[in-house]
């Protein structure tokens, strides 16, 4: 990377970092933790998702409102504000909304006045302009689509199968398929959401990745794959494309680097995988606190510098494994609460490299904790075998990454007519009548078909190694290092 600095200013104050990053993190490296708030409550909101599909780190760039700057390269000379939410009655009024939430709960602007039409149309009006987001631009500022360079939209044609998805579902899928297929990831790479984070797992540690089985076996899996899907001519892997809208009866609307695009399918193939979810706790949208899928493109695709930071991971299954490999050869000193049995060899292999390890415990909530800082508070699990050593605990961090159940990812099957329901169980909505099934298959009214596989319907990468309870190497459940 090159050592050339990019200077913008951020509230009048000139911020250095290295190009190539994101403003999103290159504000966190310069201690910014909070890039907006909440319309409603006013509550901070900072790096989220890292890849555009929420609003908390949306900010006003050279004028231009409604940025998401985890997506946003730092320019040179660029001047980066946050947005003005609640621009209306100001953040005294936010507080009297936030003592009186019940009042207002989630999603009533939707339901409320919503017939007769006309007094619907009122109360739009009337509400839209409260939140300050999306405030019109300075006079003389140049308006232009984020990211596009124009508006014209390529129709790609009509292809037979389309699979959405290039990691291990999606391979496995276009790998089974006797004829050609087109299979589209945002990734520029094959492999999906870990596949470049298993690949630098692989380069740092080289024979070292064998203490970790599950992230060794994982990337055998997944190279295996990419080479069968490579062997077959007739398959195409088109990188850097996000579908972002489906359109009935068997149409997609893609988005590429600069552009936008269409095609039409006979049959797709939807594994899209699934999103990060936090949990439901006190605290959980505290800045500073993120998932592991975004944590791999903050550190593979913007270099986020975390050498010398205290990082709390907390969950289980490979994401906990592969987050604190890849955060620890880059110099973050490491705090892993696992909250399942098992992976046990894996235990050994942080015990060994002296990371603070505890087992028997589950998260009650985070709160912040001095300047940018964290501060969680564990309590013991009531289904720990040997019993806790303490029943709460507390741990300080700079990140804390949650790694459990990812949500799937429904909203373009949904769209394209396929019935979804709600399994908490399995992360979220998935179709309607998959039942334990880990491939769902749909008709359209058209007769083009529609398939849901993998994390998209819920299929899980958390299950433990050995079934719980059971010891190994010498580590019984409940030991905290």
């Amino acid at each position: 990377m090159s050592s050339d600095k990019v200077t913008f200013d951020f509230k009048g104050k000139s911020i250095s970092c290295r190009p190539g990053t994101s403003v999103a993190v290159a504000l966190w490296e310069e201690g910014v933790r909070v890039l907006s708030h909440s319309p409603k409550y006013g509550r901070p909101r900072g790096i989220s998702c890292a890849r555009g599909q929420c609003t908390s780190c949306l900010m006003r760039v050279d004028g231009v409102p409604n940025i998401r700057t985890c997506e946003t390269e730092v320019r040179d000379g660029m001047t980066v504000e946050r947005q003005d939410t609640g621009a209306f009655y100001g953040a005294g009024m936010q507080k009297i909304l936030a003592t009186a939430d019940n009042l207002f709960p989630v999603g009533f602007y939707y339901k409320w006045f919503t017939r007769p039409t006309a007094l619907n149309r009122v109360f739009l009006d009337m509400i839209r302009p409260l939140t300050g987001v999306g405030r019109i631009p300075e006079p003389g500022t140049e308006l232009k689509a984020d990211g596009l360079s124009n508006s014209l939209v390529t129709d790609l044609g009509d292809f037979s199968k389309v699979i959405v998805g290039g990691g291990p579902a999606g391979l496995a899928a276009a790998v089974e398929s006797s004829g050609p297929v087109l299979v589209l990831d945002e990734h520029h790479e094959c492999g999906g959401q870990r596949g470049t984070a298993l690949r630098e797992a692989t380069t740092a540690l080289g024979n070292r990745l064998e203490r970790f089985p599950v992230l060794a076996n994982s990337g055998r899996r997944l190279d295996g794959l990419i080479k069968d899907f490579s062997a077959r001519p007739e398959h195409t892997f088109l990188g850097g494309v996000r579908a972002v809208a489906g359109y009935p009866p068997n149409g997609l609307l893609l988005r590429r680097e600069n552009d936008l695009a269409t095609m039409n399918f006979r049959e797709l193939v939807w594994a899209a995988g699934a999103m990060d979810t936090l949990g439901l706790f006190p605290g959980n949208d505290t800045p500073g606190l993120i998932g592991p899928r975004a944590l791999y493109r903050l550190l593979l695709r913007d270099g986020l510098d975390v050498a010398g930071r205290q990082v709390l991971i907390l969950g289980n299954g490979i994401d906990s494994w592969l987050s604190a490999v890849l955060l620890a050869e880059r110099g973050a000193r490491i705090s892993l609460v696992i909250t399942e049995s098992g992976y046990h060899t894996e235990i050994s292999a942080a015990i060994d490299a002296k990371w603070q390890l505890t087992t028997g415990f589950k998260l009650a909530s985070i709160r912040p904790h001095g300047e940018g800082q964290l501060a969680a508070t564990l309590v013991s699990r009531e289904s720990s075998p040997s019993g806790p050593l303490h029943s709460h605990l507390q741990l300080e961090a700079d990140l804390a990454i949650i790694c459990g159940q990812g949500k799937p990812t429904f909203d373009i099957p949904f769209q394209l007519g396929i019935d979804m329901s709600l399994q908490q169980d399995r992360g979220g909505f998935i179709p309607t009548g998959a039942g334990e099934s880990s491939v769902f298959s749909g008709r359209l009214p058209d007769g083009a078909t529609v398939a849901v596989v993998g994390e998209a319907i819920g299929e899980t990468v958390m299950e433990p190694i050995v079934p719980p309870g059971k010891q190994k190497n010498g580590h019984p459940e409940g030991s905290a290092q």
